[in-house]
């Protein structure tokens, strides 16, 4: 999320220089290290966490909440702030709208359901509150699986009822038009 929601920013913010000089595979160079930066991380906590390393996991966990609580979820909030203030300042009035309002979503989710955990897992350093961290990990669960849902929601929205298939819904959320 933090990467769409700068690479939007970007593309807000000075529209002709990544049409005319961002490199073309620099969207899928950036995913690609993000998911190796994923995997590596889940696969130090798996390590530290799970493997019985555990006098190391709450320092692995609080860098993970550093890095999520401080960088990235500030980083992307500024970035979609900016694109919000952006287009509706601008007097070019076509916008992609369908592939905003997602990511708007998207991110507004992740900051109702993601967060939570990351802030719990933070105040586990002082106290720990075993009912409050199962229902942060349910919140988190539910921003894993929400993206979907948006997605089919935003695709059929306008629609006097849902008559098409999901895949018709996804191809209108991220149709260029």
């Amino acid at each position: 999320l933090t990467a769409i929601s700068v690479e939007r920013g970007v593309g807000v913010l000075w529209p002709f220089w990544c049409r005319c000089h961002r490199p073309r595979l620099l969207s899928a160079v950036m995913c690609c290290l993000l998911w190796a930066l994923a995997s590596v991380l889940a696969g130090l906590v798996y390590f530290v966490c799970d493997l019985g390393h555990s006098q190391h996991c709450w320092r692995v966990l609080g860098t993970l909440c550093f890095l999520n609580f401080c960088f990235f979820t500030p980083l992307m909030v500024l970035s979609n702030v900016i694109v919000f203030i952006k287009l509706r300042r601008s007097s070019w009035q076509h916008h992609p709208a369908r592939l905003y309002t997602v990511i708007f979503l998207a991110v507004f989710f992740f900051l109702l359901f993601g967060i939570p955990l990351s802030v719990q897992i933070f105040l586990n350093f002082f106290v720990y509150v075993n009912f409050v961290f199962e229902i942060c990990l349910l919140l988190a669960s539910v921003n894993s699986s929400i993206n979907p849902v948006i997605y089919v929601l935003v695709g059929s929205y306008g629609k006097s009822r849902f008559r098409g298939s999901v895949k018709v819904a996804l191809q209108r959320v991220f149709e260029e038009r």
